[in-house]
């Protein structure tokens, strides 16, 4: 017989040392592994555990109880007070469900090799066992740099999977050695998963739903981790079913969006509101979900598109001067190039404001207020002096 383990057992002793695993128990195991085992194979892994754990008992640190199940819940958010003693628990809040098998006061690494008996474990598998240990529940320097250096994914599935955001240094590890920079990587750093409703495939597989993990978002942004795609993730999630999702997908929405403004991104939410003003009085009425950035952003900051002369409301303002059309007639082309001869692209009404890009020769380059580009002819421009965009048009 060979079996290949995925996931992650967390083992636990509660009154001895080593615990004893009669064959009715053995069956109540195996009726709530999301794998089909028989009684040999219950045996066969209770002796792999059993091995692994007098092996680990001769490397790594002493855990008390208290400690044990302090950490236990800290990081992978299981409450003891919800698990009867000497049975399986199954964590359902990962993309692969995790089993607890209440038998030893330890982490299970459940990534060996292909093995057919205990003595295939190797002297590196304990290794890492050791240090995994001891990195989790002691928070050992040397056993941290031990998991980083030799199998950093140990690490970072415990912020990306089971979303732990309470160690700076292991979030900036996890945050640097993974592509975030990927939408669907990011996306999995920021919603964990539990399973909706009772349905379950034989494989244990079940109909997920995505719930947002705010803390980690605001870590992200904290230690400076790469949230260029943040908005991909919004709109994924605005694209997406909303029965996938604990929150209303609309609130998720905003909420990613502001944390694009808090994060730097504020084009992102300039691009919103200019391909989508709507959005503007949508935001106001939910009274910005209470996301004071969002607010902020909108009445101190944001100026409509066709308002700004192709500027950014918050970027630098880089033309020359202000000008209005000087003309008798009333108007005056703007022409797609120098000369009379070239294609004119509207006309410039009397006292519509443009800025100006370039005054020197007979033809100067301008823009409109709605950020259209073109070219007048001096004698048909009046500077307005003392005028700026950012006097007149910024809002603070």
């Amino acid at each position: 017989m060979r079996l290949k383990f995925t996931g992650l057992l967390i083992l636990i002793v509660l009154s001895s040392c080593k615990g004893q695993i009669d064959n009715k128990n053995n069956k109540k195991m195996e009726d709530q592994l999301l794998y089909s085992f028989d009684t040999n194979e219950m045996s066969f892994l209770v002796d792999i555990y059993d091995y692994s754990y007098e092996k680990l008992e001769k490397c790594r640190k002493n855990v008390s109880k208290q400690t044990f199940q302090e950490k236990v819940k800290e990081i992978y958010n299981i409450d003891f007070d919800e698990i009867k003693y000497n049975d399986i628990y199954v964590n359902e809040a990962s993309e692969h469900s995790d089993e607890i098998l209440v038998n030893q006061r330890m982490i299970f690494i459940n990534e060996l090799p292909n093995i057919e008996s205990k003595n295939e474990i190797t002297e590196s598998y304990l290794e890492l066992l050791c240090n995994y240990n001891d990195m989790i529940f002691s928070n050992d320097i040397k056993s941290t740099n031990f998991i980083k250096a030799n199998n950093p994914d140990l690490l970072i599935d415990l912020i990306r999977i089971y979303g732990y955001s309470a160690n700076k240094d292991w979030l900036k590890f996890a945050f640097n050695k993974s592509k975030l920079y990927e939408p669907i990587v990011l996306e999995k750093f920021l919603f964990g998963v539990k399973c909706k409703g009772t349905w379950r495939a034989e494989n244990g597989d079940c109909h997920p739903i995505y719930i947002l993990r705010k803390d980690m978002l605001d870590k992200m942004i904290e230690y400076g981790a790469e949230l260029s795609q943040l908005s991909t993730v919004a709109n994924r999630v605005s694209n997406g079913n909303p029965e996938s999702y604990e929150e209303d997908t609309e609130e998720l929405y905003a909420y990613l969006m502001a944390h694009c403004y808090k994060a730097g991104q504020s084009g992102i939410i300039e691009y919103l509101y200019d391909t989508d003003p709507k959005m503007i009085e949508v935001f106001r009425k939910k009274d910005f979900y209470g996301i004071e950035d969002l607010e902020d952003f909108t009445d101190n900051f944001y100026i409509p598109k066709n308002k700004r002369f192709g500027l950014s409301s918050l970027g630098p303002d880089p033309y020359i001067a202000y000008g209005v059309i000087n003309d008798p007639d009333g108007y005056t082309n703007l022409r797609d190039g120098k000369g009379t001869s070239a294609k004119v692209i509207k006309k410039i009404k009397e006292g519509e404001k443009f800025a100006i890009e370039t005054n020197t020769g007979d033809w100067w380059s301008v823009v409109t207020e709605d950020g259209i580009n073109g070219w007048i002819h001096s004698s048909r421009i009046k500077v307005i002096e003392g005028f700026s965009f950012e006097m007149n048009y910024r809002k603070n």
